[in-house]
């Protein structure tokens, strides 16, 4: 028997031996008198059953340390007299974890901000703001746009467009992740509100700009991320609607979801003559994929592509009544303890339109006037197959990978009768212009992104990788057919006939990294650094065929309006910032530099280009918060502007041949300086929000639109650089009331000017303008239905011409 004793507590031994032993330790923190809390209570409970493990009390100076524990998951919880709670989750790795500061709240300060209402309707924690769904009441059937009208801060419009606490929502997640892609009426406009558990807000920002701690100039949108209860993960819920005037007017939405534990499908379709089908107010360039990749904006405008399908789905570029389709599916799961995840959608889009477009317009010139009246009907119809898919592993507690694919193909046909006159002030003829145009296009696209997320030991060190791949092939075919008189003293001086047509083709293949690391200096201070680069190969054969034929076949190559060429752009560009971040002051400034290279084989010619440019982007940003939600910022972006090549290469295109647009090889590099300031405050209580910006760019160099107007009225467009151009913006916004009741009141001055100073047909042309606007808008609601809105606009414009 004492054999079998020893042998039991030798094995207990081993056994405690074996694992694996850490401590915790921190320091308590009065958030509003900056004060060291001695004597607070720190416990450690169990995250699986809330058993007490250890705790202890806070020293003399506010720190506290708890050694000899086990690596795992646990609850940490801080009391103190007449504070909030604290209460968080933590990791505890197989060595000593400092938590740093822990800030503890005043329960007079947090009572000021927040009212717990049904088992703590809102929660306010660092920058996300939580609401618990079941605490504000909405009606039968409601759905999440319909929740989101009566949350405190929160603004939603006919177009479906969200504004919480006075900044744009650019991204609405479902329990963490995208559904069907990046449009964000999917999933407000049909999941019910029932279904919801938790709706969380808060600042939309790409990992590396986690990192960097410096977001755009002056702005930064919000993200919604709608949790849904367990309940509604357990089963099947949909929604079916529709309704008609039983003429022309049709709109049905049908959604259906299936929850299990962690597996989600989705089925939904559309039939819209009111909108193109529920995609947004702006439909993403890549659905499915993050709006990660802005970084490969420096080579994007040296690829042409003719085809304009980023915003043919737009309800902003709706003109007409609308026959719209959209259809979906899509999946999901996680398993192995959420380490791995996966996400596969398809979306389809068919959007039919039908408009007839008048315009009565005015030139005013140095010596003469004269006015130009037309009318245009056109019919298209344009459809998009998406394909987009996710997947995502967390290797360990340090290293996740994720990679992202979509590809889609759009197809799309048009027709255009256009017909115009011009008149002079003595209403003589100046010009008559008759023309047809007919295109088909088609595009397809592919894009790759695998991303690598690596952390470290010690804290805040971390690594990001990014690579991606892009394929596009792009093809169009169009047929131009016009007829142009031109008019001397009201009689007919000459006539033009086109009979073109027009064929296109292009491919482009980009490759790309980014690689970001951010170094902690000190608890305060880190330091990162990002390199780039990105290498983009693309073709663009654009050719011209005029009907010289008896057959009728177009043979003749109209070498004019043609231009074939290959092209080669290498991007090289690395950047360095310091960030500070406190427990309310926020800093961050650093500087880039990059490397631009375009080689361009014009095959016409037979003749090889080089363009070199360099960029300079130097940074900075500050923020403080007063009080929790309360705060104000100021920065600063300076950044190079290079000429695309679209506005380089000497390119014609006479699809109206009344508006000539030319390149301009000689553009020079321009520089922009951006300063912003904005300021927000946020009440909860009330439902009160108060949100204004104001931002001052001064540009140099900057790249405009010159116009030449002949003696017959036909205008030639040509991209020039002005010198000293400036332009300021400021908005402001203010908001009471919750739900159903609510004022809102918005101002927004603007104004801008500068100096173009340019040669053109060989005479020195001297041109300074200016332009100012003011629109205010005061707007009361008492319910979904009505509204009314007043407000004067004032607008001014001053030119003068040498």
């Amino acid at each position: 028997m004492r054999k079998l004793l020893y042998f039991l507590l030798l094995a207990g031994i081993s056994l405690g031996a074996s694992g694996q032993m850490g401590s915790l330790k921190g320091i308590i923190r009065d958030t509003a008198e900056k004060k060291n809390l001695s004597h607070a209570v720190v416990s450690l409970l169990r995250s699986s059953d809330s058993v007490l493990v250890k705790f202890t009390r806070t020293n003399s100076q506010g720190s506290f340390e708890i050694p000899d524990l086990l690596e795992g998951e646990y609850i940490l919880m801080i009391t103190y007299p007449k504070f909030a709670d604290y209460a968080d989750k933590i990791k505890l790795p197989a060595s000593p974890l400092d938590l740093g500061i822990v800030p503890l709240t005043p329960k007079s300060l947090l009572l000021q901000e927040v009212v717990i209402r049904n088992n703590r309707a809102i929660n306010i924690k660092g920058d996300t703001t939580e609401f618990a769904a079941d605490s504000f009441k909405v009606k039968e059937g409601a759905t999440v746009e319909d929740l989101l009208k009566q949350l405190p801060g929160m603004q939603v419009n006919s177009k479906g467009e969200i504004t919480a606490q006075g900044k744009t929502v650019d991204k609405v997640l479902v329990d963490g992740e995208e559904f069907f892609g990046a449009d964000p009426t999917i999933a407000t406009q049909n999941i019910g509100a029932k279904a919801v558990d938790k709706v969380q807000v808060f600042d939309t920002k790409t990992e590396q700009d986690q990192l960097k701690g410096i977001g755009n100039a002056g702005e930064g949108n919000k993200t919604i991320n709608i949790k849904l209860k367990e309940s509604a993960k357990k089963g099947y819920f949909g929604k079916l609607e529709g309704g008609t005037d039983f003429d022309k007017i049709a709109n049905a939405k049908v959604m259906y979801n299936k929850f299990r534990s962690t597996k989600k499908m989705s089925v939904y379709g559309t039939k819209s003559n009111t909108n193109t089908g529920s995609l947004g107010w702006e439909d993403r360039d890549k659905l499915g994929l993050e709006n990660n990749d802005y970084e490969y904006d420096e080579i994007t405008g040296f690829y042409m592509s003719y085809g304009d399908f980023d915003n043919e789905f737009n309800d902003w570029n709706l003109r007409g009544i609308p026959d719209a389709y959209t259809a979906g599916a899509l999946y999901s799961d996680k398993w192995n303890e959420d380490k791995n995840k996966f996400n596969l959608s398809y979306l389809y889009n068919r959007l039919g339109t039908e408009n007839t477009t008048r315009t009565i317009s005015q030139t005013l010139l140095k010596d003469t006037t004269f006015s130009t009246n037309s009318i245009s009907k056109s019919s298209g119809l344009s459809q998009r197959h998406t394909i987009s898919g996710k997947y995502e592993w967390k290797i360990d507690s340090f290293s996740t990978i994720k990679y992202t694919v979509s590809g889609k193909y759009n197809l799309k046909t048009t027709h255009t009768e256009s017909a115009s006159v011009a008149l002079t002030g003595n209403d003589d003829s100046l010009n008559a212009n008759i023309r047809t145009n007919d295109a088909t296009s088609t595009k397809r696209q592919l894009d790759n992104v695998l991303t690598y997320n690596r952390l470290f030991r010690k804290k805040n060190r971390q690594l990001i990788a990014t690579f991606r791949l892009g394929l596009i092939d792009d093809n169009q075919d169009a047929k131009l057919t016009s007829i142009t008189n031109y008019y001397k003293n009201g009689l007919r001086d000459s006539t033009e006939l086109i009979d073109q047509l027009k064929i296109y083709s292009g491919s482009s293949k980009t490759f790309g990294t980014k690689i970001t690391f951010n170094e902690p200096l000190s608890s305060k201070w880190n330091l990162v650094t990002e390199y780039s680069l990105n290498v983009n190969k693309s073709t663009s054969y654009r050719n011209s065929y005029d009907d010289k034929d008896r057959n009728k076949e177009y043979t003749d190559h109209n070498d004019l309006y043609s231009n074939n060429f290959d092209l080669d752009a290498t991007s090289n560009s690395g950047t360095i910032t310091a960030r500070y971040q406190g427990s309310k002051l926020r800093m961050a400034m650093g500087s880039g530099l990059s490397s631009i290279l375009l080689h361009l084989n014009d095959l016409d010619l037979k003749a090889q280009k080089k363009y070199r440019f360099t960029g300079f982007t130097p940074q900075a940003q500050i923020g403080y918060k007063m009080k929790p939600q309360t705060g104000f910022s100021l920065s600063y972006r300076g950044n190079t502007v290079q000429p695309s090549l679209t506005q380089l290469q000497p390119l014609r295109n006479n699809s109206d041949p009344l508006s000539i647009y030319i390149g301009n090889p000689n553009l020079r590099v321009g520089f922009n300086h951006s300063m912003s300031a904005s300021f927000n405050d946020f009440k909860v209580l009330k439902g009160r929000y108060m949100f204004t910006n104001f931002s001052f760019t001064f540009q140099r160099n900057a790249i405009t639109n010159f116009s030449l107007v002949d003696s017959f009225g036909k205008t030639t467009y040509m991209p020039v650089n002005v010198n000293g151009n400036y332009n300021w913006f400021w908005w402001g916004v203010w908001n009471s009331g919750q739900g159903d009741k609510k004022l809102l009141s918005e101002i927004q001055p603007q104004a801008n000017g500068g100096r173009i100073r340019n040669y053109i047909n060989g005479h020195r042309n001297t041109n300074t303008y200016a332009y100012f606007s003011l629109t205010y808008r005061l707007r009361y609601s008492v319910t979904d239905k009505y509204s009314w809105n007043i407000g004067p606009m004032i607008k001014r414009n001053l030119s003068k011409s040498s």
